[in-house]
């Protein structure tokens, strides 16, 4: 059975606020080839009063609906943010959209924080967005969802 993340809405506001950690498995596509749908999870916190580029935040957008992308630039207007799976970029995300920060990323029974090693070689290479952007050109597609 599948649920709908805004009937969690209220729960995950009140674990967060006071101080607590939410297990999330998100769905979809858009942050392929990092996270995964079915296999994936991602431990969400509340939200420091600085967020920076590169950082994970779980967000509502003005339709309602909750996504999980990357903070690509920090501006004066809002927050620039993009899937790792996308090249189309989202302008003037406000502050108070942002729901939470994706403090780690758990994958076979083990989470990897967001300050690791690994992560951070990641987002140096694949999250340069004219990386990613010749890689979908060349390619003629997006990273495919299941492989």
């Amino acid at each position: 059975m599948r649920y709908q993340l805004k009937e969690f809405e209220a729960v995950i506001q009140e674990v967060l606020d006071s101080g607590g950690e939410f297990q999330l498995y998100p769905r979809g596509s858009s942050m392929l080839p990092l996270i995964r749908e079915g296999r994936d999870w991602v431990m969400l916190v509340q939200k420091g009063k600085t967020l920076h580029p590169n950082d994970i935040v779980l967000y509502h957008r003005k339709d309602g609906s909750f996504v999980l992308h990357r903070i690509v630039k920090v501006r004066s207007d809002g927050y620039v943010l993009c899937g790792d799976n996308q090249v189309q970029l989202e302008t003037g995300i406000q502050d108070h959209q942002i729901i939470a920060l994706v403090k780690g990323i758990g994958r076979k029974g083990r989470q990897v924080s967001n300050q690791s090693l690994w992560l951070r070689l990641y987002e140096w290479i694949w999250c340069c967005l004219p990386f990613r952007k010749l890689y979908f050109r060349i390619l003629g597609h997006r990273y495919p969802k299941s492989f």
